[in-house]
Order: structure tokens, then C-alpha cells, then sequence
């Protein structure tokens, strides 16, 4: 997101003041002009338009239309804030029923992210490919290994690979018939933008599951599919929202996969937990058989 890759990026002192500026001011600079807000902060149009520049956008108009579509985004009603989602005085049954709400609200924006021809383009990638990789921070290590579990239950083969790990090594043996799906946040560090360009240069299609923005990360994939992203990069107390939407994109591509070849996927999971489940439980004998 915007907010984030400010966030990250280095802004001299007159340019800095713009950036405060517009942060301050918000949803209120929709109608002011490059002239009006350089002269509310003692600057010149020019600097605004190589802020827009240095953020990957044409020129300023096209940046603040981004910008204000972002700020839109994040004001939309939430009732709670996904980075500090209780305050220090809120009681256990405070705390619970916010984090309750809060699961609730990511799933309900995850679902309103999700484009329908962004999820087939995903799935038909999938599907076409031979080698299926999951790269991710070892922070989201576990969430890539249980899609890579539901996929080998599958029959399907899917390696999970460590960002900063041995990520690069792995895109340089990869090629056309692997099909790399990257999760990042924010789509923009330094070490995801240069993992997405080796892929690319393998010509490895790319499945990314990052934020709204229009990132780096965005621009070199084939199709991207977004996660919840009201969480603050840095003033943020858990992950809890992106955790949650990065967990149910994976079930959706999961579940839409498993349903390519419903009935033998089926089958075949069905049989293989006749052979290894001897359907008790520690304390009674579980018939299967008889549950309707």
C-alpha cells in the first residue's frame, strides 16, 4: 500500500513536508492543486511530481487518485482497528470480542477482494503447472506448509520455500512449467522485488498474494490476489488480519483446486483414510460408517 511504501522510502526534508502534509490533511486534498499544496508547505509543484515519480506513479495526478482510492479503502467501516485491535484498559471479554470482530471483518474484506477472474486466472496457472512453489517469510512458514499438506493429501506436490532462505537458488531452477505463488505484505522490499524478477526471467509464471497497492510485486506477476491490508506495517501489535486473509485465500485456492477433479480427489482421500484411520478416539469406539 501507499502508506506502507512511504513507509519505506527516503524523502528529503522539503519533500518530507509535502508527504506530512498530505498525510495530515487526508481525504482533503481532493480538490487542491499541485500549486495550492506546494504553497500550503512553502514548496514547488516540481517536488510533488517527483514524489509521484519516486513512488512509481506517471506524474502527481495519477499518485493522489491512487492515494485517495487508498485512503477510501481504509476509511471504510471497520469497527476495529486490525493494528491495535484493544486498548489497555479493555477486560479479557473486551479483548475476545474484538479479536472475534476483527476475524469476522477480514474475512467479509477478503471476500470483497477477491475478483472472480483474478481467482480462475490463479486456478488455470495451478492447474497447468508441473511444480507448484510457495515462497514465504518464516513468519507465514506455517500457513504455506498446511496448503502444501492439503495439496500433497492430493496427490499434488507443492515445495515451500523460505524468503532470505534458499528463495533465489530455487527461481533460478525454475522455469515454465513451475508455477510460484509469493506472499508479501507489502509487495515492495528490496529482496521480494528481486525473487519476483529472477522468476520472471526463468519465465515462471507468478501468483501473488500481497496487498491493494499497485506494487512492484503486483507489476511482475501474472495475476495477484489481495489480502485484507488494514494492518500498519510497523505500528501493528500482531498480524492478525493478514494472517487470517492470507489463510483463507489459501483454502479458496485449495478448495477450488480440489475441485478440478472432484470426485477422484474425493476418492482417493477417502480411501487413503480408510487404510491409516482406526476410527477410535481415547475414549469410545467412533463408527464412521453409521454417521449420517
Amino acid at each position: 500500500m501507499i502508506i506502507h511504501q512511504i513507509e519505506q522510502t527516503h524523502f528529503s526534508d522539503s519533500e518530507a513536508l509535502i508527504i506530512q502534509f498530505i498525510l495530515n490533511k487526508g481525504m482533503d486534498i481532493k480538490n487542491m492543486t499541485t500549486k495550492e499544496i506546494a504553497e500550503a508547505t512553502f514548496t514547488s509543484p516540481s517536488l510533488l511530481i517527483r514524489i509521484a515519480k519516486k513512488m512509481g506513479y506517471d506524474g502527481w495526478n495519477q499518485f493522489k487518485k491512487a492515494f485517495l482510492e487508498e485512503l477510501e479503502y481504509m476509511y471504510a467501516s471497520q469497527d476495529i482497528d486490525a493494528s491495535i485491535p484493544f486498548q489497555i484498559s479493555d477486560d479479557i471479554s473486551v479483548i475476545s470480542n474484538n479479536i472475534f470482530k476483527l476475524h469476522e471483518e477480514t474475512i467479509e474484506d477478503t471476500k470483497h477482494l477477491m475478483k472472480h477472474d483474478d481467482l480462475m486466472n490463479a486456478l488455470k496457472l495451478l492447474r497447468d503447472a508441473k511444480y507448484i512453489d510457495i515462497y514465504t517469510r518464516p513468519n507465514k512458514q506455517h500457513l504455506a506448509q498446511s496448503f502444501a499438506q492439503k495439496m500433497y493429501s492430493i496427490q499434488e506436490r507443492v515445495d515451500t520455500v523460505m524468503i532470505s532462505g534458499n528463495d533465489l537458488v530455487q527461481a533460478s531452477m525454475s522455469g515454465p512449467e513451475h508455477c510460484a505463488i509469493i506472499i508479501s505484505y507489502s509487495g515492495e522490499t528490496t529482496h521480494i522485488i528481486h525473487l519476483a524478477k529472477k522468476l520472471k526471467s526463468k519465465h515462471t509464471p507468478i501468483i501473488a498474494i500481497t496487498s491493494i497497492s499497485k506494487s512492484t510485486l503486483v507489476k511482475l506477476s501474472d495475476v495477484s490476489l489481495r489480502i485484507s491490508s488494514r494492518e500498519m506495517l510497523n505500528t501493528k501489535i500482531g498480524d492478525f488480519a493478514s494472517t487470517e486473509s492470507i489463510t483463507c485465500i489459501l483454502d479458496i485456492l485449495y478448495s477450488c483446486y480440489f475441485s478440478l477433479n472432484y470426485k477422484e480427489n474425493l476418492n482417493y482421500k477417502l480411501s487413503i483414510a480408510g487404510e491409516i484411520d482406526d476410527q477410535y478416539s481415547e475414549y469410545e469406539y467412533i463408527d464412521e460408517t453409521k454417521i449420517k
